[in-house]
């Protein structure tokens, strides 16, 4: 008799898995979409929309449905001329030795004569001129008639790292690799170790995204697949509400640390930044230009020297301000970018840093080293936002 029973309750857990969308009573609602909690392969086929939005079913429709592009398209990027041997203006160099005193030439230390400065703590980054001999000791020239020794200071080695020029619109979202990854064959699932590794600063595209719990994955190639923390994604977006049509206008994106260039709708440029960490985090909101300086110091307006918090930046170059001391600059003293950096300001490598300043209105002639700009002059917009995808 019990077995009986069982194979009755079998059949008719059977036909209630296997009826019509129509004739599923208790499991289907027209007014409630998503409500059938149990789908089976035909019903998911022809009709998903009637079954949860995550589940093994559904989630494995969905990714045997993504059409990968044949051929794989390619970004309209064009390569930009660059020229190794002037990455930076200058020469750069961090001072490893505090206090460090500083003199009017190598033979007044010699002589025991009082410094000109004295550097006392933070973090000092200072230009090399050039570098002499005085009675067998090396010494960095660092400014007119400013000498240290040269163990005192370590030489920079700013990133050759530069984003993208856009010859067109791209069709696809696209981004950068943040971390050395091995892609996974599906969400969450086995590495496919046939593709190659992803090295940092790859740039890749985004065909298709799935969610896992708090995790999003993206798919970036043929059964590759990679988490939303190892990529700074760029997505084309249209103007803020505020700028006007056709004006040149810059997207900065805290969540995923990029920044994009915009005429109008199009974007033409696009790469990794550094913003502000968490305590001196970049603020949001809608700015334009009010300076261009080619290159200026740069130092903690909080704090003075003798502070642990105190830093002082020589010669920093290509900095557009955009909001009172906020400003998009390049950074020599760091290769993080896709990371939060700063102390506030939006860091970029040099190269990067050099074309946004070329390019951003008003355009200032060469030999202007800093520049206000005027209310009616042409002007460059500034959005700053946070975008996460999880929202």
């Amino acid at each position: 008799m019990r077995r009986h029973l069982l194979i009755t309750l079998g059949l008719l857990t059977l036909l209630a898995l296997t009826t019509e969308p129509a004739e599923a009573v208790g499991l289907y609602n027209p007014g409630e979409p998503h409500a059938r909690y149990v789908c089976v392969p035909s019903l998911l086929w022809r009709n998903p929309e009637l079954c949860p939005s995550y589940g093994p079913g559904t989630t494995h429709y969905r990714l045997a449905s993504i059409q990968l592009p044949d051929p794989l398209p390619e970004l309209p990027t064009l390569e930009l001329p660059q020229d190794d041997d002037e990455i930076t203006p200058h020469t750069y160099a961090y001072v490893k030795k505090l206090p460090l005193n500083v003199y009017r030439h190598p033979m007044e230390a010699a002589l025991g004569l009082p410094p000109v400065r004295t550097m006392l703590s933070g973090d000092w980054w200072v230009s090399v001129e050039s570098a002499v001999e005085y009675e067998g000791q090396r010494w960095y020239q660092i400014n007119e008639g400013e000498f240290v020794t040269t163990d005192a200071l370590v030489l920079a080695g700013p990133s050759r790292f530069q984003g993208i020029y856009l010859t067109q619109q791209p069709s696809h979202p696209f981004a950068w690799i943040n971390r050395w990854v091995q892609p996974s064959i599906v969400p969450q699932g086995p590495l496919n170790t046939e593709a190659e590794p992803l090295l940092r600063y790859q740039l890749v595209t985004i065909f298709a995204e799935e969610q896992r719990g708090d995790d999003i994955w993206y798919l970036i190639g043929s059964d590759q697949w990679v988490e939303q923390q190892n990529i700074a994604r760029v997505d084309v977006d249209s103007p803020p509400e505020g700028v006007p049509p056709g004006a040149k206008w810059i997207e900065i994106d805290l969540f995923e640390q990029t920044i994009a260039a915009y005429e109008g709708e199009r974007m033409v440029y696009a790469t990794l930044i550094s913003s502000g960490r968490t305590g001196t985090a970049t603020p949001p909101g809608l700015y334009t230009l009010w300076s261009k300086v080619r290159e200026g110091k740069m130092s903690n307006p909080d704090v003075e020297d003798g502070s642990l918090a105190w830093y002082y930046l020589e010669d920093v170059p290509w900095t557009l301000y955009f909001n009172e001391g906020y400003s998009i600059h390049a950074a020599y003293w760091h290769d993080a970018f896709g990371f939060t950096r700063s102390h506030g300001c939006v860091n970029l490598a040099p190269r990067d840093a050099k074309w946004f300043f070329t390019w951003a209105d008003p355009l200032i002639p060469d030999g202007i080293d800093q520049f206000y700009v005027g209310g009616s002059m042409p002007n460059t917009w500034v959005w700053v936002h946070f975008s996460p995808p999880f929202e």
